[in-house]
């Protein structure tokens, strides 16, 4: 399965402390001060479709949306390019993966950390979404699924080593995985542990 185009997605611990409009001024504060490695380009506010994209971060690599998708607020990442944000290409599934994930969890770490926010906004580090945004080179077959399985595989036991994890595909348009984990592991965590794996892989 060669494609780089994949959305992932972690959840609000408590979805009541999600005030959307609070999340503008901080992206807009983001672009100025460029927070994250790589260029972030501009703002768009959907926060008046019904369970829409929310607040969406446009940047150079991928989209960063406060995504109020099926009612489950939290931030969307969606990767449009093949590099990571270090200008390094990706070769292999396993590398892909791992530079989503360390993107994702990089802007969930910063979100956590928003002065704005007083400690309101945290992430579920045991659960989070997986889908291949790419119906041409990744459609929804059981052979892209294996494929996408056994990349995944050794990313999740570096995320939870000591946790089981239950994968659950869905029946949607596009291939999508929800991966849950019985370790109770918050994103500065996951970080740390995927750190190694990705200056092994990209690095």
């Amino acid at each position: 399965m060669d494609t780089h185009k994949y959305d992932l997605k972690l959840f609000f611990h408590d979805a009541a402390n999600v005030e959307l409009e609070a999340f503008v001024p901080v992206f807009h504060h983001w672009i100025h001060a460029q927070c994250l490695d790589e260029v972030l380009i501009d703002v768009a506010d959907y926060r008046h479709v019904h369970h829409g994209p929310g607040v969406v971060l446009v940047a150079h690599d991928a989209h960063y949306a406060i995504d109020m998708a099926e009612g489950q607020p939290g931030l969307l990442y969606s990767r449009r390019r093949e590099t990571h944000p270090n200008r390094l290409h990706l070769q292999s599934g396993v590398e892909r993966l791992c530079s989503v994930l360390h993107c994702a969890l990089t802007a969930c770490q910063r979100l956590e950390a928003e002065p704005v926010f007083q400690g309101r906004v945290r992430f579920r580090g045991n659960t989070f979404m997986l889908r291949s945004n790419d119906r041409l080179l990744a459609p929804n077959t059981p052979q892209a699924e294996a494929d996408l399985l056994s990349s995944l595989t050794p990313v999740l036991d570096t995320l939870y080593p000591e946790g089981d994890v239950e994968l659950h595909t869905q029946d949607a348009s596009r291939l999508t995985v929800m991966v849950r984990s019985t370790a109770d592991a918050d994103v500065a965590t996951l970080l740390s542990r995927l750190g190694g794996h990705v200056q092994t892989q990209v690095g």
